[in-house]
């Protein structure tokens, strides 16, 4: 609470106004007159709101943290970034097709058999989660195979790799128990 004190032929005399109101009572700001009490509150409280969503916008703009929409992105066409979009989603039935092992469970056979790109099968593992390419299966072993690339850090981590050219290396296909070269 402000206190204003007016000099009167008869003496001093207080006028008391409310800090919280923007004008004397009766008065005008600037070429308005306010016609309903505690209109001023709603407006001082939307102008502020404007001015920190202003401001916060062009802070996270200048920092980087906000950034305006890119195009969307192209079509991966490294063998690393082609794996990756097979570990990381369901690409459907027609591209990624379920196996069903002699337990009955269902895998992704990208996960299983691994993803022919060219003349290269390119497995992918997801250790530490459940994963059932041939390194995790212990159909082949840590020498036998070449780390392309690995992306991520754990719990997140995908390991891919190639099998090393070995006439005598052989990974089971489990739809016919021939096998498939790797």
């Amino acid at each position: 609470m402000a206190v204003a004190w007016t000099g009167v032929r008869t003496g001093l005399r207080a006028m008391v106004r409310h800090s919280r109101v923007l004008q004397w009572r009766g008065t005008t700001f600037g070429a308005v007159t306010w016609p309903l009490e505690g209109v001023g509150h709603v407006v001082r409280l939307a102008v502020a709101t404007a001015v920190m969503v202003s401001a916060s916008l062009l802070i996270a703009y200048a920092t980087g943290l906000v950034q305006a929409p890119s195009a969307p992105p192209a079509q991966p066409t490294s063998p690393v970034a082609q794996v990756l979009s097979y570990a990381g989603s369901w690409r459907g039935p027609q591209l990624d097709p379920l196996i069903t092992l002699p337990s009955g469970l269902q895998v992704k056979s990208s996960n299983y058999r691994g993803v022919r790109i060219g003349d290269t099968t390119y497995y992918y593992n997801l250790a530490p989660h459940t994963s059932f390419d041939p390194l995790a299966r212990g159909v082949v072993t840590p020498d036998q195979i070449d780390v392309v690339a690995v992306v991520g850090d754990a719990p997140d981590r995908v390991m891919i790799y190639t099998v090393k050219r070995n006439p005598g290396v052989r990974i089971q296909n489990p739809d016919d128990g021939t096998g498939a070269g790797g």
